[in-house]
């Protein structure tokens, strides 16, 4: 009799240990640093990426990106909005109000159902030029055919959009590269700028040799990257267009 209360006790024990465990893991998201557990407590922080704005009025906007997820920091307020689907540019919305990122610009507006709601800041520009704040696609570019290019030959490397399959793909940013007296394989990095990327899209690096204008090898399948679990990394293999690519 004794064994079993004492192993109840202990089942018991352990139950309300494992209560309290998990009720220190569970933490205001808004809770001072200083109040917080250490990181390896509790899950990996959130990286997030500044983009200052000034709108219309001399009106601040301070903007900070991570994934699907944006705050938003105006007038002394704290909106912590998710991307939702849009047409173009990036928005984000709380369900009461929305930030819309285009380009170096955007606007902060009240979210209403008829989508017109009040303004709280417009005609926002970015403070930092772009070229500032880019990322980029890095990778290589190669092909097995054991052959020689002439110096002319130049390689293009694209960072596509290709989220809308009725319509061709959208080049996001490229880079070229006449060989000169390189060869394949050759390493690329396509440099963009990140507000351009909205992460519910999908995005693909597609690449061409061109010798004289003619294209002599293309990339034999699509190389996604950056967004929904891809890597901002490929390698890509060229083949003669001739020999069909496959999808």
């Amino acid at each position: 009799m004794q064994t079993k209360l004492g192993v109840l006790t202990l089942l018991a024990t352990g139950f309300l240990f494992d209560g309290t465990a998990k009720a220190q893991d569970t933490q205001a998201p808004n809770a001072p640093p200083e109040q917080r557990a250490p990181q390896s407590e509790i899950k990996r922080a959130i990286r997030w990426k500044a983009f200052e704005y000034t709108c219309g009025g001399g009106e601040k906007v301070s903007v900070y990106l991570s994934s699907t997820l944006a705050k938003v920091l105006f007038q002394g307020h704290q909106y912590l909005m998710k991307q939702t689907i849009s047409a173009d540019g990036n928005r984000y919305s709380d369900g009461k109000v929305l930030w819309w990122g285009k380009g170096e610009g955007g606007f902060l507006q009240e979210d209403t159902p008829d989508g017109v709601g009040k303004f709280l800041a417009k005609d926002c520009k970015l403070e930092r030029p772009a070229e500032a704040q880019t990322s980029a696609v890095t990778g290589t570019v190669s092909y097995p055919e054991k052959m020689a290019l002439p110096p002319n030959a130049v390689v293009e490397v694209r960072l596509q959009d290709v989220s809308q399959a009725n319509l061709p793909p959208k080049t996001v940013a490229e880079q070229r590269i006449t060989l000169g007296k390189l060869q394949l394989p050759l390493l690329f990095e396509v440099r963009f700028d990140p507000a351009k990327i909205a992460q519910r899209h999908s995005y693909v690096i597609s690449a061409d040799v061109l010798v004289d204008n003619e294209v002599r090898f293309t990339n034999e399948k699509t190389y996604p990257v950056l967004t929904l679990g891809h890597s901002s990394r490929v390698d890509v293999i060229l083949r003669p267009p001739n020999e069909g690519n496959n999808p």
